[in-house]
């Protein structure tokens, strides 16, 4: 509907009467009259009219309808001098930085846009018609108008970082015509014009950069270090510390000091290789298990505020919680109980079990607990989350669920949004309020029932229904015996059997076991046939009035045995129960009796081979506590014990004397 002739801006006749600017009337008679027509129309042309020739009143119309031509045409004639710069193109693509790689694509598109802009403005600027088309006639603020129409490129055709500063874009300009494309170049690449860094010295810029002991703080303390330096070697000083910065941020060096300068966990996260996987197809074919802060805050018996622990173990295909167990600290009975519920949960062993090997897995791992409930049981990478699933859905699990509750005690340290904070004011200033341990376990079981009968985020179907509708072939049930088998613990330390029985201590609890007859009474014969024996212990930790005892050999353990708990009764007359007393007069008669035996059997062994006391003349000694021998004249008993008696109470002259007579 607008064009030019020549550098006329012109309407088209048609249009003025067809868009209802005005009516046939109105056309034909300011045809006559008023219009300055510049091309007339028929065969085929449409008839142009200069736009300054139209009626003010009827301009206001046509301005109403398609906006006003002057803005409209300035920018579309000024994208007719917008021609691709093929040399430009070919030069960005082909320049070679110092650091010996290409310019990266996104600026090579850049650099090349600024070159074809730069040329479009050059010829506007300095051609007379090209001027009075593109601006409108005007001969001032040209570069306002300029500035005004770069504005206003599409940025996804014309991707230009030229300035909107009229002073800084002829500055651009005049540089650019004057040097050439290099200048369009941005000086972070250390383009031709930069300073240069000899080999040696990038050896020790990045060695400074990464010296973690005598640390530099900042680019420009290094800047003025190096400048020290190169009095010392020779090298060229540097003018500005943007070169040691660009050199040092080039990805290929970077790569070298991040992970002296941030630590090597950091620079794992950012270059290590990092699989893609895909997650299970079916359920129980992996579980994840991982120990946890609980994010709940509760009031302890003392008054005080505290924190616990939480061990979850997960299904990774339906991300349900099948078990856990919540305690002060994660250790090994943590994880037994947790994994506990879960194969109760399930009623089937999962086909692989990772774990991050911390806490009391160790345990496990020696009992070799975690193997008989899977067919593998693999630790996972230490110090990378990304690679454990639970740790993901246990982070949603704490924003989604958990946060609902106002004693909700925030994410884990690492979490930075605010979001992810507890209201500490609002906490300390209810903390009398604050629920208590129990509490706190009675509200994350329901927590962790409504994250398992939500929706999986992948299928839209509740966790618990995934689980339940799945099926896996390959991980067989767990019988009632299986389970009792499973969990009973073994303790890495052989320990030895004593008069007392067997004895150790489990989280610091000391526990006393004896082995007992069909009657209730101690084994004798066996206590006297293992004293000073080592066994193993095996033991279930939610049970501690039973353990199984083995021994080792060459094939493993054989089991030798059981003990319950050892009877204790008490030693004053005045506490001890009916039945106590008796107890212990039986059990004193039976270890005389048992020491008569075992001396008597003894004996006859020495007799049959002609090596007892008579056989030598000499006369044995009655068994202590059990048998006395008086003497018939003083009819005081003749026993070790009034022997040992008697000596204690001699005095040293006595003592002297006696062993005078001994001498003879």
């Amino acid at each position: 509907m607008y064009d030019y002739v020549g550098t006329v801006l012109c309407v088209e006749g048609g249009w003025l009467y067809e868009a209802g600017v005005m009516t046939m009337n109105n056309y034909r008679k300011l045809s006559r009259l008023y219009f300055n027509t510049l091309r007339g129309g028929g065969n085929g042309r449409t008839a142009l009219i200069e736009w300054n020739s139209v009626p003010v009143r009827f301009q206001e119309k046509a301005i109403e309808i398609t906006g006003d031509p002057v803005i409209t045409t300035r920018k579309s004639t000024f994208k007719t001098y917008l021609e691709h710069d093929q040399k430009a193109q070919e030069f960005f693509n082909n320049y070679t930085l110092d650091a010996g790689t290409a310019l990266p694509d996104r600026n090579i598109k850049e650099y090349t846009a600024n070159a074809i802009v730069l040329n479009a403005i050059y010829t506007v600027t300095t051609s007379l018609m090209a001027k009075r088309r593109t601006l409108g006639g005007s001969k001032v603020k040209i570069w306002d108008k300029i500035a005004e129409v770069l504005q206003e490129l599409p940025k996804h055709t014309y991707p230009h970082t030229l300035p909107n500063n009229t002073r800084r874009l002829k500055q651009k300009l005049k540089l650019y015509k004057a040097e050439g494309y290099e200048t369009l170049i941005h000086k972070q690449f250390g383009n031709k014009n930069s300073e240069k860094i000899n080999e040696d010295a990038k050896l020790w810029l990045v060695s400074r950069w990464a010296d973690r002991v005598m640390k530099v703080a900042n680019f420009a303390q290094l800047h003025a270090e190096y400048n020290r330096m190169c009095e010392l070697e020779g090298w060229k000083p540097l003018k500005h510390q943007d070169t040691i910065k660009n050199y040092l941020h080039l990805e290929h060096v970077k790569n070298l000091w991040y992970g002296h300068r941030y630590g090597e966990l950091k620079a794992k996260e950012k270059y290590t290789y990092f699989h893609t996987t895909k997650m299970s197809s079916m359920r129980d074919s992996l579980w994840y298990s991982d120990g946890t802060k609980l994010n709940y805050y509760y009031l302890d018996a003392d008054g005080k505020i505290a924190t616990c622990q939480v061990y979850e173990v997960m299904d990774t295909f339906s991300e349900v919680f099948l078990g856990y167990h919540i305690s002060k600290t994660e250790d090994y009975e943590a994880q037994y109980y947790a994994y506990k519920m879960a194969l109760g949960v399930s009623g089937h062993k999962p086909y692989e079990l990772k774990f991050d090997g911390q806490g009391g897995h160790g345990k496990l791992k020696a009992g070799n607990f975690l193997n008989k409930i899977s067919r593998f049981a693999n630790k996972t990478q230490p110090y990378n989350g990304k690679s454990k699933t639970i740790e993901s859905a246990f982070g949603r699990f704490q924003q989604q669920i958990l946060k609902q509750d106002w004693f909700y005690s925030g994410q884990n340290i690492t979490a930075k949004t605010i979001e992810s904070k507890a209201n500490m004011e609002f906490i300390l200033a209810n903390k009398h309020n604050l629920p208590s341990l129990k509490e706190i376990k009675e509200v994350y079981a329901q927590r962790r029932a409504e994250w398992n009968n939500a929706k999986h985020y992948a299928t839209g179907e509740a966790r618990m229904e995934m689980y339940l509708n799945s099926d896996n072939p390959e991980t067989p049930e767990v019988s009632l015996l299986e389970m009792v088998d499973l969990f009973w613990i073994t303790r890495e330390k052989p320990i030895t059997c004593t008069p007392y029985g067997i004895s150790f201590k489990e989280k610091k609890v000391a526990y006393e076991f004896s082995v007992y007859d069909a009657d209730g009474m101690p084994d004798f014969e066996w206590l006297a046939d293992n004293t000073d024996k080592k066994f193993i212990v095996k033991y279930d930790p939610s049970d501690m009035t039973l353990i199984y005892l083995y021994t080792k050999d060459a094939l493993g353990l054989r089991r030798v045995g059981a003990a319950t708990t050892k009877v204790v009764i008490h030693r004053n007359r005045q506490e001890q129960e009916a039945w106590e007393l008796s107890y212990m007069q039986r059990i004193n008669e039976a270890n005389k009796r048992h020491r008569l035996n075992r001396y008597n059997e003894m004996e006859q062994i020495l007799k049959d081979h002609k090596m007892s006391a008579e056989d030598y003349g000499l006369k044995n000694p009655k068994v202590s506590g059990i048998k006395s021998t008086y003497d018939k004249k003083n009819k005081t008993p003749n026993t070790i014990g009034t022997h040992q008696k008697q000596e204690s109470n001699m005095d040293a002259e006595l003592e002297y004397e006696n062993s005078r007579v001994n001498d003879y």
